[in-house]
C-alpha cells in the first residue's frame, strides 16, 4: 500500500511539474479548470506558455503515458485513499489530454491569449520579486506572436468578443508602461495580433459536436449525465423554484397585508426589497463587512479554524477591467501556494440599476464567493496532507459547494430575514436558466439572439442577458455545474449530513475536490 501511494504522488509530481514549466501562466492562474493549479518555487518569468503545435503533442504523448502508469497501479490497488487519489488524477489526466489534442481552445480562441496576456502579468505585478514584471513584459510579444500562428478558423463570435478584450488588454497595458517600459514591444505585438484577427480564417458556427458535448458534460464537467438527462434535472430545478418562490410570495404578501387583487409577483417583491445604504460608503466596503461577518460565523459553527482564516484572508476589490471583459458577474480567485497567502473576491462593477439587484444578493453572492464558499474550498485545497490531490480543480464540485455553501448559511440561521428565502431561490432559478441557455447554445436550439430573450424574459437585465448568451460558448458546459452541483452536495447531504453539520462540512473540505462517488464512499464508510 505504502509503495502504490508513493507511487502515485511520485507520477503525480511529474505530471505537475512538466505542466507548470510548459504552462506556467495557465497553471498559476485559477482560471481553466482542466490545467493543474499551481506555481513552481524556481519560476523563470521570462517563460511563458508554450502552445506550439510540437510541444502540444509532446505533452499529450506525455499525459497519456502517465495515464497508463496509473492504470497499471490502480488495477491491483484496493486501498481506498489511494484509489481515490487514482481516480482524481486519471481523470485529470485525460481531461487536459483531451482538451488539448480535441477541444483545443488554443487554436479557437483569441481570448485565450489575451486573458493569459493579463492574468500573467497581473501575477508578475503583485511578485515580492521586483524584477518579475520586467522579466515578464520581455516574453510577452513571442508569446503572442505564437499565438498569431496557432488561431485557424475561428468562430465568429469569438473573434468579435476578442476585439473588444483587446481594448481593455491596450488599456491594461498602457498602464503598466508608466513603470515598465519594456511592455513597448509587447503593445506592438498586441497590435501584430489585432491586424492578424482581421484577416484570420473565420467560420459561423462555434457549438461543438453533439459526441464533443456529450463527452465534455459527462466526463470533462463530471455531470456523469447524458444531455437528456442533465437537461431534465434542470427543468425539474426551475419548476421546484418556482413553486418555491410562488410559496414565498404568499407569505410575503400576507405579511404586507395587501387587499386581494393587489398581491406582488415575486419580481415585484424582489425589487422592493430593501438594500444596504450606500450614503458614504463604496461597494467594495459593503462586501468587506459581509466577508467579515460571515467569516465569523463559520467560526462559530466550527466550519473552519482561526489559524487558516488569519493566515489565509480575502481581499474585496474592484473586477480589472481586463477581466471585466471575459466575465459576466463578480468572481473569486486564489493563486496556487503552500501555505496558502489567500485570494481575491473581484466585484464586478455595474450600472447603478443592475448594483442595486446585485446588492439585494449580497449576503447570499459574499457567502457563494468567501465563506463558505469558494475561498474556504480553495484554502482548505491548498492546505491538504496528500499533496497529489492539491492542484485538481473539478468544476462541478467547485461551483457545487458554492451553491450549497449558501443552503448552509440558512440552513445554520445567517439567512433569516424576509425576503432570504426568495432570494435563495432567485439565485438558483437564473442559475438553471442558464444552464438551459449554455445547453441550448450548444445544441443549437438557441442561437446568441433567442438565448439573450430567454435570459431576458427570466428577469436579466438587458445588458446582462445579451454579455451572458454571447460568452457562454466560451467556456461551453459550464454553466450546468451550479445545479448540477448543488444537487450532488444536496443528496450526500441529505444521506449523511442532517444530524450532523458540522463533521459533514469538515468532511468535505478535508478531501480535495475528488470525485463524488468516492467523497461518497467515504461517507458511507464512516456513517456505519
Amino acid at each position: 500500500m505504502k509503495n502504490a501511494s508513493s507511487s502515485v504522488d511520485v507520477i503525480a509530481q511529474s505530471m505537475y511539474k512538466t505542466l507548470a514549466q510548459t504552462f506556467p501562466v495557465a497553471c498559476a492562474s485559477d482560471e481553466f479548470y482542466y490545467f493543474p493549479h499551481i506555481r513552481l518555487p524556481d519560476q523563470k518569468w521570462s517563460i511563458w506558455d508554450q502552445f506550439s503545435n510540437e510541444r502540444i503533442m509532446d505533452i499529450v504523448k506525455f499525459l497519456s503515458s502517465c495515464e497508463n502508469e496509473l492504470d497499471v497501479i490502480s488495477a491491483s490497488q484496493q486501498n481506498q485513499v489511494t484509489r481515490t487519489d487514482l481516480a482524481l488524477l486519471q481523470k485529470f489526466a485525460c481531461t487536459l489530454r483531451e482538451q488539448l489534442s480535441e477541444y483545443q481552445i488554443w487554436r479557437k480562441q483569441p481570448t485565450f491569449y489575451l486573458t493569459l496576456a493579463s492574468i500573467g502579468l497581473s501575477e508578475a505585478m503583485s511578485s515580492k520579486d521586483p524584477s518579475a514584471i520586467h522579466e515578464r513584459a520581455v516574453g510577452l510579444p513571442g508569446f503572442l506572436d505564437q499565438a498569431v500562428n496557432n488561431l485557424k478558423h475561428v468562430p465568429l463570435l469569438f473573434r468579435d468578443i476578442a476585439f473588444e478584450m483587446i481594448s481593455d488588454t491596450k488599456q491594461y497595458f498602457e498602464f503598466i508602461r508608466r513603470t515598465v517600459p519594456e511592455i513597448n514591444l509587447a503593445i506592438h505585438a498586441l497590435n501584430r495580433f489585432e491586424n492578424a484577427l482581421m484577416k484570420v480564417s473565420t467560420k459561423k458556427i462555434f457549438l461543438l459536436s453533439h459526441d464533443m458535448l456529450e463527452h465534455l458534460v459527462r466526463f470533462h464537467i463530471s455531470a456523469e449525465m447524458d444531455i437528456n438527462e442533465v437537461n431534465q434535472k434542470l427543468d425539474q430545478e426551475i419548476s421546484e423554484m418556482k413553486q418555491i418562490l410562488e410559496r414565498e410570495v404568499r407569505n410575503l404578501n400576507l405579511d404586507l397585508n395587501l387587499s386581494p387583487g393587489s398581491e406582488k409577483t415575486w419580481q415585484e417583491i424582489f425589487e422592493s426589497l430593501p438594500i444596504p445604504n450606500l450614503r458614504n460608503k463604496e461597494i467594495t466596503s459593503l462586501y468587506r463587512n459581509e466577508v467579515n461577518r460571515l467569516k465569523e460565523h463559520c467560526l462559530k459553527q466550527g466550519f473552519v479554524l482561526t489559524n487558516l482564516v488569519t493566515s489565509c484572508p480575502v481581499c474585496v476589490t474592484s473586477m480589472p477591467s481586463f477581466l471585466s471583459a471575459i466575465r459576466t458577474a463578480s468572481s473569486y480567485s486564489i493563486s496556487p501556494g503552500r501555505p496558502s497567502a489567500g485570494g481575491t473576491f473581484y466585484i464586478y462593477m455595474l450600472s447603478k440599476k443592475a448594483q442595486q439587484e446585485n446588492l439585494r444578493e449580497l449576503g447570499m453572492l459574499s457567502a457563494h464567493e468567501t465563506y463558505p464558499g469558494h475561498h474556504l474550498l480553495d484554502i482548505s485545497r491548498l492546505n491538504l496532507l496528500r499533496s497529489c490531490r492539491i492542484p485538481v480543480e473539478q468544476p462541478i464540485f467547485y461551483e457545487g459547494w458554492a451553491c450549497f455553501a449558501e443552503e448552509l448559511m440558512r440552513l445554520t440561521g445567517y439567512f433569516e430575514e424576509p425576503g432570504d428565502r426568495l432570494i435563495l431561490a432567485k439565485r438558483r432559478l437564473w442559475r438553471a436558466l442558464r444552464g438551459k441557455v449554455d445547453l441550448g447554445l450548444q445544441t443549437g436550439t438557441m442561437n446568441v439572439t433567442t438565448a439573450a430573450k430567454y435570459l431576458e424574459s427570466a428577469g436579466f437585465s438587458r445588458e446582462r442577458a445579451r454579455s451572458s448568451a454571447r460568452k457562454y460558448p466560451l467556456n461551453p458546459g459550464y454553466q450546468l455545474c451550479y445545479t448540477i452541483g448543488i444537487h450532488r452536495f444536496l443528496d450526500l447531504f441529505n444521506k449523511y449530513g442532517r444530524e450532523n453539520l458540522q463533521h459533514f462540512v469538515q468532511m468535505v473540505l478535508k478531501q480535495g475536490e475528488i470525485l463524488f462517488a468516492d467523497l461518497e464512499e467515504m461517507f458511507r464508510k464512516t456513517h456505519n
